[in-house]
């Protein structure tokens, strides 16, 4: 029988963004033992998948106990580490999928990888450098996060890398025992707090909303939160007169929450893993995003949801969200500004600034095999050209390499290469995305022989060349430029 391992070592929002893809990848392996590996405080969030075997838990306080003591014995913490590494070895996993993308859980996987395993996600070469085996994983390294180009939601990142295309069926609430708390008829839920402070919103902003929300409609709306959340809470509370909520912060479990969410209109509040839990309840979501998420990969999934995106908490305006909010009760069409989810890839259809919409037709082209995007930017062009005149330095040097030069005499040179490379992308974002994939690459060659490097680093060199002399006076960039001018 085969074993599969998937590391989850995130919070709760990132492991229930991960369901679809483990019901999708049980669904492809029925036969599978399908582990989970996750920290004991979000353990709670695999409550209710089945198409997980066993929950394996780490343990993290045990581990890093000897570190906090005053003589901070680092062997005995070691040595906790080494012993809860093996009693996971003993699985002999065939597949290990690295869901968690950080350092440490790429430490993790290189010690439980054997010499036969399959690995997708983060992991560590024998000298201990960054490996990125899969193409998804590298994709993600060079262009995912806050402020780069990627739009692909997390969750087909993860179906992704397991191969996997999701079905409707992927998304769906676990069947757990009811809520026997009572609840209005008809309500909203509204969830005060988020996944980090950075994302939250205070109670003097939650106050101006849900006083502007009603008084143009008025709706119950029931709070949820965790239990250090329920000072928020209170505070949002004590402005207004009278106990206007149904207050269950701090008082439910995470059963409990999904029982809410399925029974309520829909659900507003900043990211969270509610946000992520209403994904498989298929409750509409209001998501306030401030400029600390990129909603692209981690909004709401849920049909007829949208995103509120504002830079910053100060800059809400309040009637605007509480507009957007009723409008979503009574269904009506909402504000340009405000991001609806849709079905397909990307998630959501918003506007954006023509850099940043160059930047992801520039990635997809580089990643996804789609056409190249025109630009007459003069300073992209331009870092274009000083591109393409280092890269064939490089190549040239390289070329001697192959040819039994030794690398030692030309290593200045290409050391050299490669640090005008980095300067060079500091001239524009879209730049950044080009030189990132090529850095990114490189780390995925690893430890093999001189020739093999060698070979491989030549390869990556020429695929930069190619991309590069598309936005030289090649026949498709005169082409563009002709095509632009006869549109002025």
């Amino acid at each position: 029988m085969m074993k599969i391992l998937v590391l989850e070592l995130a919070r709760l929002g990132d492991i229930y963004q991960t369901w679809p893809a483990l019901r999708a990848l049980k669904r492809l392996n029925p036969e599978a033992e399908v582990h989970v590996l996750t920290r004991p405080r979000f353990s709670a969030a695999m409550e209710g998948l089945t198409a997980v075997d066993r929950i394996h838990q780490l343990p993290t306080a045990q581990i890093l106990e000897p570190l906090v003591q005053l003589n901070m014995d680092v062997k005995q913490s070691y040595e906790r580490m080494s012993s809860f590494v093996e009693t996971l070895k003993v699985h002999n996993f065939d597949w290990i999928v690295n869901f968690s993308f950080s350092p440490f859980s790429s430490l993790l996987t290189h010690a439980l990888t054997g010499p036969n395993t399959r690995v997708c996600g983060y992991t560590r070469t024998n000298d201990g450098y960054l490996s990125i085996p899969d193409d998804m994983s590298a994709y993600f390294y060079a262009q995912g996060g806050v402020g780069r180009p990627n739009r692909l939601h997390l969750i087909e990142i993860f179906a992704t890398m397991v191969g996997a295309d999701l079905l409707p069926e992927d998304f769906r609430a676990p069947e757990l025992p009811k809520f026997s708390g009572p609840l209005p008829k008809n309500f909203i839920v509204l969830h005060v707090g988020a996944s980090q402070k950075s994302k939250a919103l205070s109670a003097v902003t939650w106050a101006e909303i849900v006083k502007s929300l009603w008084s143009m409609y008025q709706i119950p709306i029931v709070l949820i939160g965790a239990p250090g959340e329920k000072k928020l809470a209170d505070e949002l509370k004590a402005r207004f007169s009278h106990h206007q909520f149904m207050d269950y912060v701090g008082e439910t479990s995470i059963p409990e929450l999904f029982q809410i969410l399925m029974k309520a209109q829909m659900l507003v509040g900043c990211d969270s893993a509610p946000m992520h839990m209403a994904t498989l309840t298929q409750t509409p979501c209001l998501n306030i995003s401030l400029a600390s998420v990129n909603f692209w990969e981690t909004g709401p999934r849920a049909p007829a949801s949208f995103v509120f995106k504002v830079p910053s908490e100060k800059d809400i305006n309040p009637e605007a969200v509480a507009i957007a909010i009723k409008r979503m009760i009574v269904g009506e069409k909402q504000d340009l500004g405000v991001v609806p989810v849709q079905e397909g890839t990307p998630s959501y259809w918003a506007l954006s600034s023509p850099t940043a919409e160059f930047d992801w037709q520039f990635a997809k082209a580089i990643y996804m095999s789609e056409d190249f995007p025109f630009t007459d930017d003069h300073i992209f062009i331009d870092g274009m050209n000083k591109l393409c005149e280092v890269n064939q330095l490089m190549m040239e040097n390289l070329e001697k390499v192959s040819q039994g030069v030794e690398i030692k005499n030309l290593a200045p040179i290409l050391e050299r290469g490669e640090e005008l490379i980095e300067t060079i992308a500091k001239l524009s974002p879209s730049l950044q995305v080009l030189v990132r994939w090529y850095q990114t690459e490189k780390i995925r060659i690893g430890p093999q022989s001189f020739d093999q490097v060698l070979n491989k680093t030549i390869e990556i060199h020429i695929l930069l060349k190619k991309i590069t002399d598309l936005y030289q006076q090649s026949d498709w960039f005169q082409d563009n430029v002709e095509a632009k001018q006869e549109q002025k």
